[in-house]
């Protein structure tokens, strides 16, 4: 036999006791056992180190336990938080695209407007109306850039909390 066989033997000992075996390899790897004796025996090796590990109850301690349900609490927690943040951003900006359509609106009229009482060419006007409308974005763009992005992550009570602790030291 070569190895290769014996390597799709040991192969498909491993996965007998774990997962679903194909019939054809079923039937492939009993006829090998039956013919290849070191392989029988690891077979059976297998078979018996899985009943003694099915026997052997394993509990985990309390502290383990504890620690694994504040931990699951605390991701549970933290998913809520970023749901819910996602839904008051998704809100702020669906508010933020209307306010900014209407108020665009209002003033490119408020500049034709004001172009055509004062008598100023709307080449001159239009620009400015634009830098005036693109300005708090450039603003916020700038303070973004200006400090570190994880100011801007976590809870703001977390983050209010940690700054009160830091005056407290």
């Amino acid at each position: 036999m070569t190895n290769r066989e014996h390597e799709r033997a040991l192969d498909l000992i491993t996965r007998r006791g774990v997962e679903d075996v194909a019939a054809a390899d079923a039937a492939w790897l009993e006829s090998h056992l039956t013919a290849c004796a070191d392989c029988s025996e690891y077979a059976a090796l297998a078979n018996s180190t899985g009943r003694l590990l099915r026997a052997v109850a394993i509990t985990a301690s309390p502290a383990l336990v504890a620690t694994t349900q504040a931990r699951l609490r605390a991701r549970a927690t933290y998913l809520q938080e970023q749901r819910s943040r996602m839904v008051l951003i998704a809100m702020s900006f669906c508010i933020g695209a209307m306010s900014s359509a209407l108020s665009a609106w209002l003033w490119w009229r408020f500049g034709g407007w004001v172009a055509r009482h004062v008598g100023l060419p709307s080449a001159i006007v239009e620009p400015g109306i634009l830098l005036f409308l693109l300005l708090p974005a450039i603003v916020i763009a700038g303070l973004l850039l200006a400090f570190p992005h994880p100011i801007f992550e976590g809870s703001l009570m977390l983050a209010l909390a940690r700054e009160h602790e830091g005056e407290k030291r």
